[in-house]
């Protein structure tokens, strides 16, 4: 009966919130006479915590949409996870473009896997308002998984307190990367606050003979791609003072205006920035004709830096701290959840034999976080891992299997022995970490997913009537205030502060 009415309730609120095309696939986990394993793998819980015993199940479903291709070896990890588990894998790979729908799909035909992640961008909340993911606060808590992430993360994703997955690794976050080697040409630091960020793009633009486009960006609207502009401004639903408020419709938005606004004017930022893509933007910077490119950490680092290199040996990349009136911004977490429409008993048991050998920080971490060794990684006689040459790409090696190790939430037992990032990883990632927030859980508004199209294009437009100089940054705010009105904005502020 609870499957039924859930299924309804997901299938009825989906059709009216969710539209694109897809397929359906999928399965349920079975109960079975395996064994009475109180543990996957090695026989210890992940926390070393008595537990009661859970009856191993038949088989375990779980859907990916990112990570491994499926050339890189998945049949093989998959067959490795089977024999340290003792549990039939039904892993299904899907289009990461159309994950979001396919989810959508198999949740209204009873067809969903038992594991999935998604975005705590107003999709887990989502899910889990309507009973489609598992409650697994007191199964995380019990097995020893709570006290080995950051308070931090767990204040980001749960809702109401409770937690209703976990996330394998901390989110993406952008930062500015600047060309070193025109800074030292000019005898000029890394910019420290606003006027020095200034000062450096008019250097570029008027010192750099190479020099095209002092910074270039796709579009004008996030405050994540344009954090020295933005400072604490949002051009989102933002979380202020314990409620929810239009970040378009707070004071500092209109300052945040005016400094796009000056700087287009003076030719600082990309004249194309309106209709670049983000690869548009890395061919630019690629190209040699860019100073400055906001865009992803880590693993990007390298490879803007690396590509950059190839095409000019001789050009050096550095990535700049967040200058002192504003902040780096992490995207939302993708959480691993659990599905809602199974029994108490199966939650445990795929808990139980996915959850607690994923997050083991063990042999389990290792093959999830690392693969299999001798195709994935290999180790040495001291048990330090490293990535090997990528099947489908030998001259790149693995950065990352489902996870990326450097990257964890869940805290391994001997994190050195896990697959290390190059320094240039390491450099940005500690950059975006010294003043980067995580992005709060997105509640529920039934309204905002009727409108979120409009809205978005409403906002879009404006911002870029106001950067070019079309209109004012007063009349624009004005003309946003009302067609947001119009939209039904005050609804959805009611419905996500929860008095609507």
């Amino acid at each position: 009966m609870k499957k039924s009415i859930i299924c309804i309730l997901l299938a009825v609120v989906l059709a009216l919130s969710l539209v694109a095309c897809g397929e359906k696939t999928g399965g349920n986990t079975t109960n079975g006479g395996a064994g009475n394993n109180t543990s996957a793998g090695n026989g210890e819980t992940a926390g070393n915590n008595e537990t009661p015993t859970v009856e191993k199940p038949d088989s375990i479903s779980w859907w990916t949409h990112s990570g491994l291709n499926e050339e890189d070896y998945v049949q093989e990890w998959d067959a490795a996870f089977e024999e340290l588990v003792g549990v039939d894998l039904k892993h299904t790979q899907v289009s990461n473009n159309e994950y979001a729908t396919l989810l959508d799909t198999a949740f209204t035909s009873g067809t969903e896997p038992n594991v999935f992640d998604l975005s705590s961008e107003q999709r887990l909340t989502y899910f889990a308002s309507q009973g489609g993911v598992a409650d697994l606060t007191d199964l995380v808590k019990a097995s020893g998984i709570y006290d080995r992430v950051d308070p931090a993360v767990w204040e980001a994703i749960a809702i109401d307190g409770r937690i209703y997955g976990v996330p394998t690794e901390i989110p993406s976050g952008a930062e500015t990367y600047v060309r070193q080697d025109w800074l030292d040409r000019l005898n000029m630091d890394v910019p420290t606050n606003y006027d020095e960020f200034i000062t450096m793009l008019r250097a570029f633009r008027d010192d750099i003979e190479e020099c095209t486009v002092p910074l270039t960006v796709p579009g004008f609207k996030s405050a994540m791609n344009l954090p020295e502009f933005y400072w604490d401004a949002e051009s989102d639903f933002t979380y202020v003072d314990g409620k929810w408020v239009d970040g378009m419709q707070q004071p500092n938005f209109k300052d945040a205006m005016q400094r796009l606004h000056d700087a287009y004017a003076e030719g600082l930022i990309d004249m194309e920035a309106v209709t670049n893509t983000t690869s548009a933007c890395r061919d630019k910077w690629y190209s040699g004709g860019a100073g400055v490119f906001n865009y992803w950490g880590g693993k990007w680092g390298d490879t803007l830096t690396t590509n950059l290199k190839a095409n000019f040996p001789e050009a050096e990349v550095t990535g700049i701290p967040a200058i002192d009136e504003t902040y780096y911004r992490y995207s939302a977490f993708n959480v691993y959840c659990i599905d809602g429409m199974l029994s108490d008993e199966e939650v445990a048991q795929v808990f139980e034999y996915f959850f607690k050998v994923i997050f083991d920080g063990k042999e389990g971490s290792a093959l999830y976080y690392a693969g299999v060794e001798g195709l994935h990684h290999n180790t040495d006689e001291n048990g330090y891992m490293t990535f090997a040459p990528m099947k489908t790409n030998p001259d790149n090696n693995f950065q990352s299997v489902w996870g990326t190790p450097w990257m964890n939430v869940v805290a391994f037992e001997e994190p050195e022995k896990f697959p290390q990032p190059s320094e240039i990883v390491t450099t940005t990632l500690d950059t975006l970490a010294a003043s980067a927030t995580f992005k709060t859980n997105t509640p529920v508004s039934e309204t905002l997913n009727k409108i979120t199209a409009d809205l978005t294009s409403v906002r879009e437009e404006t911002i870029a009537k106001i950067v070019m100089g079309d209109i004012s940054v007063d009349e624009g705010m004005e003309q946003y205030y009302a067609k947001a009105k119009e939209l039904g904005v005050d609804q959805v502020l009611a419905e996500m502060n929860g008095q609507g």
